[in-house]
């Protein structure tokens, strides 16, 4: 049988050895990626955001849009603050020795200051504020009126009927259970008064906030309202309310002690008057004299006589000391020595001595003046004996006059004593009167102290509350907000944007970046295949890798090409299938444009179309379908050839033929096998088949268990990822693993690599690189002989 190629020999593919192929099976799903399929990475979500920047951006400025028109449409609001300063204690202008100040005084900062924010924000100073500027009558808080319901009708209700039985007790409780369920809508209180002044209320503490500023005992009050005028007058009159409402509770107080402490001071005086007339009365029957509070005339004169006893004995000691040493030695005793007189004679005798002396140098004691000098040192001394007996005597009688005193006064203290004996046997009595006035009298003067105080500080009292800044008129309006507003609905926008974008996400399945589908299959992803805008159905799309091989087209399948050349260790497979999960995700495309690609290297190729139920290679090709892979897998023979070459060199074709009724009988057969060993023997180094899809036929698994490749065709952001996990699932129960993945029909949203067009730089070229793929409607006969029916 004649060959169909060109004559050439077999050239060898380029192709990896050992483990280093690039389409080497991925058989477990333990050699998956981490991370799974169902997992998305910052790259991922980044590509969302890209993929639908112009919904995000939409809906994004919508919300810009809407924020600004809703601070637009809102009523300005004026901010008013007022600061106050609140001390732990007031200002002490009196000042006490027990002055404690009641409230506040025990507590920590923080109880002391959050009890200052809720009386700030209490009911009571609300209505005070609101009385005092009267915003209740002049319609500045408005409040909005209740339909009010009586609860005598829901109780006429609930008892009206006069039915018995199942039904009367049925409706008794739906009564009972509307009337419950009436009472948590409607208020309880039947005055249209008291429901506007709660509104009011409401409405005002709305207005108000009050805030603590921070590491501080500074309160910060803030008013919001239309009125800028308003707003700085209700600040400052609620915190002039707050100090009034302090200081009167602080008067409260005080009156209340004073007038506690000044019932009690009566009751106490009373005693006290009491005490002491029972005292005087015990006194005057007793004959008893009391000099003060401590003590009585006997127990004085007791004292009195004791110190001088005491005294007594000391001078008497002294005495008698003076007169033992004037008497032992009165030479050297202190009288004598402080003696003038002694003193003056010693001096005389020293005098005359000296003289004695001197003369007896000269004269003999017998001399008249000798003897004269004798006998005037005789008279000195006479006279000295004389004093000092003199001074003798002297000390003898006032040791003496001192010992008569110590007797009688000791005589008298025992004689008092004896008196003090028997007054405290008789004063017993008297002590315990003495006793209880002391104590009222102790009683009385604290009480009498208190109340003077009480008096002096109600009367000079400051207050702990202070205003720091008073509220001023504002200029500009504190709300709307333009900034913030604008800034909150672009972010809102934006979340809702994002929030659409993974929705939409979520709902979509499809296959929407290249690597996932490795991430998802543990297959290889061999090439992706660009969208060409308007042109993805007609025959031009897969002759552009013919027509305009520089084209991005036909550099992404040559991509493909290349990946299928180290697929395995002997290069590109001789024969391969190529099949998609369903129909219209180009797998046809690819099979025409490998076809093509393959043939470009000088090989022969043989493009056979498998698809007997949809065939599409003869509308690419602009051929004749009348007869077929179909004709020949069922043995008949038509008149004519099955394999026909084409305009492209080394690239031939075989149409699926008419449609049988059964494909999948005529694929099981043996011919299929005899047509590519046919095939190949004529030298078809290369058979491509474009094979059906996988969901829902059995033809793609027979076709693939007949040949040795199969290269899956998936379509960016239509192919669902539940389908082709499914065909996959398929497939590897058929014992079939593809070869790897193609991803048709990408744009820059589903990868992320440059695009081939902007790479090469040829998206200007793609209409005329579209209007050179047109096809002949006809291809003459190939100068060799062609395969036919046998």
């Amino acid at each position: 049988m004649p060959s169909i190629g060109n004559g050439m020999p077999p050239q060898t593919a380029l192709a990896l050895r050992g483990q280093q192929e690039v389409g080497l099976p991925w058989d477990t799903a333990s050699q998956l990626p981490p991370g799974g399929d169902d997992v998305l990475d910052l790259r991922d979500l980044w590509r969302l955001v890209v993929k639908h920047k112009w919904m995000l951006v939409s809906v994004a400025i919508v919300g810009l849009l809407a924020a600004l028109l809703l601070s637009f449409v809102r009523t300005p609001q004026y901010l008013a603050s007022t600061t106050l300063q609140v001390d732990k204690r007031a200002a002490r202008v009196v000042n006490f020795a027990k002055d404690e100040q009641g409230g506040m005084q025990d507590v920590d900062d923080r109880t002391r200051m959050g009890t200052q924010l809720e009386l700030l924000q209490s009911r009571v100073l609300a209505e005070r504020v609101i009385d005092e500027l009267g915003l209740d009558r002049q319609g500045l808080l408005q409040a909005v009126p209740r339909k009010l319901e009586t609860n005598e009708r829901r109780d006429i209700d609930s008892t009206d009927g006069d039915d018995t039985g199942w039904m009367a007790m049925v409706e008794n409780i739906v009564d009972r259970i509307k009337s419950s369920y009436g009472k948590l809508s409607v208020p309880a209180a039947n005055s249209v008064e008291q429901l506007n002044r709660s509104e009011v209320v409401t409405a005002f503490q709305r207005a108000v906030k009050v805030q603590q500023l921070r590491n501080s005992s500074v309160l910060k009050v803030d008013v919001e309202n239309p009125s800028p005028q308003l707003a700085a007058r209700i600040a400052n009159s609620v915190a002039q309310s707050f100090i009034a409402l302090n200081l009167e509770r602080r008067m409260e107080s005080s009156s209340y002690a004073k007038n506690f402490l000044e019932t009690q001071l009566g009751l106490t005086k009373a005693r006290l008057e009491e005490s002491e007339r029972k005292l005087q009365d015990f006194a005057r029957s007793r004959n008893l004299l009391t000099l003060d509070e401590k003590t009585n005339v006997v127990n004085q004169t007791y004292l009195e006589f004791s110190t001088a006893l005491s005294k007594a004995e000391q001078d008497r000691i002294k005495s008698e000391s003076e007169y033992e040493a004037v008497r032992s030695a009165p030479e050297m005793s202190r009288p004598v020595l402080e003696s003038k007189t002694i003193q003056d004679y010693k001096t005389q005798r020293s005098k005359l001595d000296a003289e004695y002396q001197e003369n007896s140098k000269i004269y003999k004691a017998d001399f008249p003046k000798m003897q004269q000098l004798r006998a005037q040192i005789d008279d000195i001394d006479a006279k000295i004996k004389v004093e000092v007996q003199s001074i003798l005597n002297s000390v003898k009688n006032q040791a003496d006059t001192a010992k008569r005193q110590e007797d009688q006064i000791r005589t008298r203290l025992a004689q008092t004593r004896q008196e003090i004996v028997v007054g405290q046997e008789r004063s017993v009595d008297f002590n315990l009167f003495k006793r209880e006035v002391d104590t009222n009298r102790e009683l009385y003067n604290g009480l009498l102290q208190q109340v003077k105080e009480v008096g002096v500080a109600g009367g000079v009292e400051t207050n702990n509350i202070q205003v720091v800044d008073k509220a001023e008129v504002p200029l500009f309006p504190y709300k709307p907000r333009i900034a913030l507003n604008a800034a909150i609905g672009l972010l809102a926008g934006l979340v809702l944007g994002l929030g659409l974008v993974f929705l939409m996400e979520s709902f979509d399945d499809s296959i929407k970046f290249a690597d996932e589908v490795e991430k998802m299959l543990a297959v290889p992803l061999l090439g992706v295949i660009p969208k060409v805008k308007g042109k993805n159905d007609g025959p031009s799309i897969a002759m552009i890798a013919h027509s305009d091989p520089r084209s991005h087209v036909a550099e992404a399948y040559r991509s493909v090409r290349t990946a299928l050349q180290f697929s395995t260790s002997e290069g590109a497979p001789r024969r391969l299938v190529v099949t998609s999960t369903t129909k219209s995700e180009g797998k046809s495309t690819t099979s025409l444009a490998l076809a093509i690609n393959f043939a470009q290297l000088g090989l022969p190729v043989a493009l056979i179309d498998a698809d007997l139920r949809n065939p599409t290679v003869h509308k690419f090709m602009g051929m004749e379908n009348t007869q077929g892979l179909s004709n020949y897998l069922a043995g008949s023979h038509p008149h004519g050839e099955l394999v026909r070459a084409t305009d492209i060199p080394n690239l031939w074709v075989m149409t699926a033929g008419p449609i049988p009724p059964s494909p999948v009988e005529l694929l099981t057969g043996p011919r299929l096998g005899q047509l590519m060993d046919e095939l190949q023997a004529k030298g078809a180094e290369y058979i491509i088949f474009d094979g059906p899809p996988v969901l829902g036929l059995a033809d793609a698994l027979v076709l693939g268990n007949q040949v040795e490749s199969v290269l899956y065709v998936a379509q960016a952001s239509h192919t669902r990822k539940s389908h082709v996990k499914d065909a996959f699932k398929r497939l590897r129960t058929a014992g079939i693993v593809p070869r790897g993945v193609v991803l048709t029909k990408t744009t820059a949203q589903n990868t992320a690599y440059y695009t081939y067009d902007n790479y090469y730089g040829y998206g200007a070229n793609e209409k005329q690189a579209s209007s050179k793929a047109k096809v002949p409607a006809t291809y003459a006969p190939p100068t060799e002989p062609s395969l036919k029916q046998a």
